[in-house]
């Protein structure tokens, strides 16, 4: 505690405390105004800020990885692989991309998990397991379609991709309530 020039004490604020104290009241008051908003303006503007802010995780994850694509070299066109041994390949070059790989499949995720959860939140009037499963489901597919994951029967990887979101998804908001 510091004396002040009228001799009474003032204690010393921290500053982490008092950035994070303007970022609540920020973010407070965006997530008003957005609330005031028409559906289609709060969807077209929660889907892009999701997106970026997944682009940056994914970013930041893909140079975690210090672009493990080069573990996964490609074969060449020629070779004569099983095509279940190239769908492995291709799975796990998607999961391994450098920081841009990374960035475009966590945008992709989120912007549509945020999109699809704000649509359903605004029209069911309500935030639960179902909505969020719902969201999950739409992003597993897209993740999978984006990520190039796929192989010799796309249709059944998208189900599997959207079925596995959904799952994680629905757990996560059971343990978080």
């Amino acid at each position: 505690m510091e004396e002040g020039k009228q001799g009474v004490m003032v204690a010393a604020q921290n500053p982490i405390a008092q950035l994070q104290a303007w970022f609540n009241n920020l973010e407070n008051g965006f997530r008003a105004w957005l609330a005031k908003q028409s559906l289609p303006a709060e969807a077209g503007v929660v889907t892009p800020t999701s997106a970026a802010q997944g682009a940056a995780i994914g970013a930041f994850m893909g140079t975690l990885t210090n672009d493990a694509t080069s573990a996964f070299p490609t074969p060449p066109p020629q070779a004569n692989l099983n095509p279940q041994a190239m769908t492995s390949f291709k799975q796990a070059q998607a999961l391994a991309g450098g920081p841009l790989v990374q960035a475009r499949n966590f945008a992709v995720m989120t912007g549509v998990n945020a999109a699809i959860s704000c649509v359903m939140k605004r029209i069911r009037g309500k935030e639960d397991l179902q909505s969020s499963m719902v969201a999950a489901v739409r992003s597993g597919v897209m993740f999978s379609l984006v990520s190039g994951m796929g192989g010799q029967n796309q249709t059944t990887n998208v189900i599997s991709f959207g079925l596995f979101f959904s799952l994680i998804q629905g757990g996560i908001f059971q343990v978080s309530n």
